[in-house]
């Protein structure tokens, strides 16, 4: 059992006009959707939905038409016999055909991926009486929600390394990369038996599925945002650079979650609608940035500006005590001055004072005179 290549690309719409029925995806495949039951489509193009149970059930000669964006995947007792991810026309058949193959796949990024899940996973009885197609949406899954009810605390590198809190909300896009990975372990079992619901939507509030993936994407938030300011971002940045962060996100939602891996899904933008600190972040960042303000010479330009707007209160307060507090600040403010000069400058020397004038010696005394004894008779 396998497919036969009939055409591909651009002329698939000549060449289907010409086939009375084939399998082709349901219009009710929406942007949001993951997987949708194959329907039969008549010659004149309309779905042929008549309600019977096993309407998507197909047999030997069933033909299909692949859409771009979209993967077939034919299954058998919840095992996957059959993919195609080439855009174009195929013709099932149950007979040993050389030319023909049970997974087509483009010479890019599918070939080495979901071949190996492919591999491993395909059905390996024989063919039975019933097989099940359907149709995976390979094209990006965009305007899923998220929000925060309590901040994400986070290490920020732009603050050494403080831990920080910030509550965000907005919306992520994610994309599926392996569709046997994503059939096999995410999707509901109802819908993979081919007896339950005929599609699977994201946003259609399925509490597994729905609470897996959300819990996934703000659980890793925290370590993303951490891996993202070590580059030298900061959170600001997010709003601009959405893919580079998406990066960030999707890293640690597969170290996390092993999304990629176990459900072949990946994160490939996120717009965050709010991303703001705590107030206590806020204080402790105010804090970090005025300690560096007061460094080397713009502290003592910081203080200067200070002082010049105490002695404008001061001044308009006419309290001689302000101002004789102005003056003690002014000789802080000095003496910060020097210790912000830089190393191996020449700073300018504070004038001397002039020496006083030298005062005139006093004069010497004499020393008294002896007085002469009268000379005897």
């Amino acid at each position: 059992m396998a497919f036969l290549k009939a055409f591909t690309g651009a002329l698939g719409g000549s060449f289907a006009n010409q086939w009375l029925e084939y399998m082709a995806p349901p219009s009710s495949m929406r942007d949001h959707t993951l997987i949708a039951r194959a329907v039969p489509v008549g010659g004149n193009r309309s779905e042929n939905n008549d309600g019977e149970e096993n309407a998507n059930v197909i047999s030997n000669g069933s033909k299909f038409l692949v859409p771009e964006g979209t993967c077939l995947v034919t299954v058998e007792n919840g095992g996957i016999t059959g993919v195609i991810a080439e855009a174009g026309g195929y013709t099932y058949t149950t007979e040993n055909v050389p030319e023909a193959k049970s997974m087509f796949a483009k010479d890019g990024f599918f070939a080495s991926t979901f071949g190996q899940s492919f591999n491993q996973f395909k059905f390996g009885g024989q063919p039975g009486n019933q097989q099940f197609a359907f149709y995976v949406n390979l094209k990006d899954i965009a305007g899923l929600r998220y929000g925060t009810q309590n901040p994400i605390r986070y290490k920020d590198a732009n603050y050494a390394n403080t831990m920080l809190a910030v509550t965000s909300n907005g919306t992520y896009t994610i994309k599926v990369v392996d569709p046997v990975l994503m059939f096999k372990n995410l999707i509901p079992v109802d819908i993979v038996s081919g007896q339950g619901r005929a599609q699977f939507d994201l946003g259609d509030n399925d509490e597994g599925v729905e609470e897996s993936l959300f819990a996934g994407f703000v659980g890793s938030l925290a370590a993303a945002l951490s891996a993202y300011t070590k580059g030298g971002k900061s959170i600001d940045d997010i709003q601009g650079g959405t893919t580079e962060f998406a990066k960030s996100v999707n890293e640690a939602v597969e170290a996390n979650y092993q999304w990629a891996t176990k459900y072949g899904l990946q994160v490939v933008n996120v717009q965050p609608m709010g991303l703001d600190w705590d107030t206590q972040s806020v204080e402790l960042i105010n804090k970090f940035n005025t300690g560096n303000l007061m460094q080397g010479g713009v502290g003592a330009a910081y203080a200067q500006t200070q002082i010049a707007e105490g002695f404008n209160a001061a001044g308009n307060n006419g309290s001689s005590t302000n101002m004789m507090g102005m003056g003690m600040g002014v000789g802080m403010m000095g003496g910060m001055a020097g210790m912000a000069q830089p190393m191996g400058t020449n700073p300018v020397q504070p004038a001397q004072p002039t020496p006083a004038p030298e005062q005139p010696a006093a004069p010497e005394a004499k020393p008294e005179e002896t007085p002469e004894q009268p000379k005897a008779e």
